[in-house]
């Protein structure tokens, strides 16, 4: 995994472990963060590692997938998963990914998928 992925990731996980910690009843648990570190790390590792990172359409479906699988998570905590800030990180890493595979996309792919 690329060295300002990983950064991105850690830091945007950081912050929802955070959340957790300075909240008495938080909306999510450690393992809500756990299962959201895991699909992040399988969507990089799945456009880092395939033949197909080429061929934009497939990275956008992938996006796609990541996107709804994340509205569902977030649905199931009352919306609180992903906060403003984790949204913007969200997408900035995103964004990486999408460059790393080497396509010059400036736009915000996430936004046609997501609920939050």
């Amino acid at each position: 995994m690329n060295a300002e992925i990983e950064e991105k990731k850690k830091y945007l996980l950081h912050w929802m472990y955070d959340f957790i910690e300075d909240d008495d009843e938080p909306a999510y648990l450690k393992k809500d963060v756990d299962e959201c570190d895991e699909i992040l790390t399988a969507f990089i590792n799945t456009i880092d590692s395939s033949e197909q990172k080429s061929d934009f359409s497939w990275i956008s479906t992938q996006v796609e997938r990541l996107v709804k699988t994340l509205n569902m998570i977030n649905e199931k905590h009352e919306k609180q998963l992903l906060e403003t800030h984790q949204q913007e990180d969200f997408c900035a890493l995103v964004s990486l990914v999408i460059q790393h595979a080497g396509h010059d996309y400036e736009d915000d792919l996430t936004e046609q998928w997501r609920d939050w």
